[in-house]
């Protein structure tokens, strides 16, 4: 390869150059984390709890004064229902806790 021309380079102005584009990653959004919904969560299921609880609370107490003035008669077919499915769940907790 033959060189014609030799002219010397000058120095280069770096007001008139364009700066260059650095190859930078895009910047993502830190990670957060937030308690916020658990508690909400937690608040709510509190405040079910209490309302299950005052429910369950007043029909006990509404059956014991029946069963104490004699007027209570429960259906014998409801029993048995309710007997049997307290059963068939016990039964499948127990398979469950054995393997």
């Amino acid at each position: 390869m033959m060189i014609k021309s030799t002219t010397s380079v000058g120095a280069v102005d770096s007001a008139t150059s364009k700066p260059q584009k650095e190859d930078v990653a895009p910047r993502l959004p830190a990670d957060r984390v937030s308690t916020m919904e658990g508690q909400r969560a937690l608040a709510m299921v509190r405040s079910v709890q209490a309302q299950a609880g005052t429910g369950r609370a007043a029909m006990l107490a509404q059956v014991e004064s029946a069963i104490r003035a004699g007027s209570y008669a429960p259906s014998a077919g409801q029993l048995a229902d309710r007997l049997l499915n307290a059963a068939e769940i016990d039964a499948r907790l127990q398979a469950m806790l054995q393997g």
